[in-house]
């Protein structure tokens, strides 16, 4: 949830900054209104909906109130509206005062899982868009002033999986002693239902093996995203490459999602891998694989660029 606590702290700042190229544009003898402290804290949090609040206050050193009524925005994530932005309570910029600003971010949390599903399909990247009216109060009328943010996320979830064990469990040494040698995995088909994740192990093994079915388990953040059995027909000689594949269930992300923010945006993911193997007609359940990472999305955070671009048109 920092990055996002972050990003829109940095949309409330260019919001700041907006409003004070304005108003300075029309009176270029009056000064600037400046940002003097940021808080932020998560809102409710349910299994429908997330809410960020940020809070920031604004030094505004002008004999006149600066009009602003309302901030409202939408955000979009690969086309998608996954949520909306809103003010809450008074935005006026009060004459030589110290004024507080509430902005509300509300995300669909039932949105996630078609995002989610555009995000593995789209090589694991994100386009963010969101497009925001600034609403001040012209006395007879109400004008709103528009402002669109785009950004881009990028993940590589699989990359750094690490073996938590090398030793394969639950085979006598002798004479089928097998070993891991080298491990990859990455994301397969996506289906509104499903998303693979294809591992590819390479074991060496002393003789015939032969694999009649496998189990596996994701964990993600201690939310099992993924489980099942699975029936296969592998025969192998010896040093030679396996590939499993473990589907995740597209039902569940939603729940690792409220996980993943309450987490700070990290998540650890754990994969198990427990094959059924057949050696001179004996079978054995052991585990092949035991393998976790950790990784963290920083799903607005880079508009912080158009927070740099922006000071640098404004002034």
């Amino acid at each position: 949830m920092k990055a996002i606590r972050w990003a829109v702290t940095v949309l409330l700042i260019v919001v700041i900054i907006s409003i004070a190229g304005l108003f300075c544009a029309e009176r270029t003898e009056l000064g600037k209104p400046a940002v003097t402290g940021i808080r932020q804290e998560l809102g409710e949090i349910t299994d429908s909906e997330s809410e960020i609040l940020t809070s920031v206050t604004v030094q505004n050193p002008n004999p006149v109130s600066i009009a602003l009524v309302a901030i409202e925005a939408d955000v979009l994530m690969n086309g998608e509206r996954i949520g909306k932005m809103s003010s809450v309570g008074n935005t006026e910029l009060k004459a030589s005062q110290v004024s507080v600003l509430l902005l509300s971010t509300k995300i669909d949390n039932q949105k996630i899982r078609g995002w989610w599903m555009s995000h593995i399909k789209n090589g694991e990247r994100t386009e963010v868009r969101i497009p925001m009216n600034l609403i001040f109060d012209l006395g007879l009328t109400k004008h709103k002033y528009p402002i669109v943010f785009n950004s881009s996320l990028k993940t590589d979830i699989l990359s750094d999986l690490d073996l938590v064990q090398e030793e394969l469990a639950g085979l006598p040494d002798e004479p089928a002693s097998l070993t891991l040698k080298s491990m990859n995995s990455r994301f397969g088909e996506v289906t509104d239902e499903e998303t693979e994740v294809i591992t590819t192990l390479v074991v060496a093994n002393r003789c015939p093996v032969k694999i009649s079915g496998y189990y596996y388990e994701i964990v993600m953040n201690e939310v099992t995203v993924g489980e099942g059995r699975v029936a296969a027909n592998f025969a192998r000689d010896s040093a030679t490459a396996i590939t499993f594949i473990t589907p995740i269930r597209n039902d569940k992300i939603n729940e690792w999602w409220v996980s993943h923010l309450k987490n700070g945006e990290r998540t650890e993911l754990k994969l198990n891998i427990q094959p059924v193997v057949e050696v001179n007609g004996i079978k054995y359940n052991y585990t092949m694989l035991e393998a976790e990472t950790e990784f963290t999305t920083s799903i607005l955070s880079t508009l912080s660029e158009v927070f740099v671009y922006r000071w640098h048109v404004l002034y």
